[in-house]
Formats: structure tokens, sequence, C-alpha cells
């Protein structure tokens, strides 16, 4: 009898933690994406292509102490935004919002430091392990497959930008 009710006390305990999961996934998929956003100047418009240049400012930019920290730091950026009627809208100048959904950024980090990480811990696993090759030489076949990598990048570059665009928010 006590073997019994064990047995439907787990049960029902799988079933509420399935329960729980179900809900929250339904919640992430009624979520509206998320996106980052940037405060700009238009640099210059040309049909329907806007540059628009931001200064993106380091995560402890709003920091009192970064005047004594060798971290903070600033870069002024371009971004390409393309927009249909983009010469009637835009002015050069004008101050706007520039977004771009955070799944963008998701995927940029994991072309630029995802795979290259994981193909550098598999490789070095599998020619110290496996093949028994010196050092040296392992680590400068893994320079020739990480110049490789970021050279197929480069190729693909038009393909790639494709999946990272941007536009320009209205609603300041």
């Amino acid at each position: 009898m006590l073997s019994c009710n064990l047995y439907f006390a787990i049960c029902y305990y799988n079933w509420q933690v399935h329960v729980k999961i179900v809900v929250m996934r339904k919640k992430m998929r009624e979520r509206q994406i998320q996106t980052i956003e940037h405060q700009g100047v238009i640099e210059s418009v040309e049909g329907s292509h806007v540059r628009v240049n931001i200064l993106q400012v380091a995560a402890c930019g709003e920091c009192k102490a970064r005047s004594l920290c060798a971290s903070s730091e600033s870069k002024e950026k371009i971004i390409d935004v393309y927009e249909d009627g983009a010469a009637m809208k835009y002015k050069t100048g004008e101050s706007v919002k520039v977004c771009g959904a955070l799944s963008m950024a998701k995927l940029a980090v994991r072309l630029a430091f995802g795979f290259p990480v994981v193909l550098i811990v598999v490789w070095m696993l599998v020619a110290m392990a496996w093949l028994k090759l010196g050092e040296l030489l392992a680590v400068g076949i893994l320079a020739v497959m990480l110049v490789a990598y970021f050279y197929i990048l480069y190729i693909n570059k038009d393909k790639i930008s494709k999946r990272f665009a941007f536009w320009i928010d209205n609603n300041q």
C-alpha cells in the first residue's frame, strides 16, 4: 500500500512539473520580440538606404567610478538601415532610435565566439588525445582552421547580413 501511494505521489509531482514547463513555454511563445535599441543621428540618406551614427557605450557607462576604471569605453558605429521611401521620411542630422531583434545579437555572438570556442576545444582534445600531435603542430593547424572559418564567414557576409536587419522606430 505504501509503495502504491509513493508511486502516485511521484507521478503527481512529475505531472505538476510538466504542466509548469508547458505553461512557461506558452508564455515565451506569446511574448513579443525583444529588441535592442540605440539612439542615433542620421548621417546620410540615399534612396532607401539610411546610415545612422550611434554611440555604443559599455555596460558600465553610467557608473560613477567609470573615470577611474579602465574598462569604461565608448565607440561610434554606423548602422545601415534599408527602408522603402526613406528619402521622404528622414533628413540628415535627425535624431532617431534604431532597433534590432535580440535574436540577431545572439546569432552574432554564436557566429563570432560560440562556434570558434567549440572548434578550439574539440580540435585540441582530438589533436592531443586521439591524434597524439605535438602542441605546436596542433595550434598551427587550429590557426589555419580558424582563419578558414572566418574567411568563410567573410565570403558569405551578404547571406549573413540578410539575417541582420535593423529598423528605425518612429515611436520615440
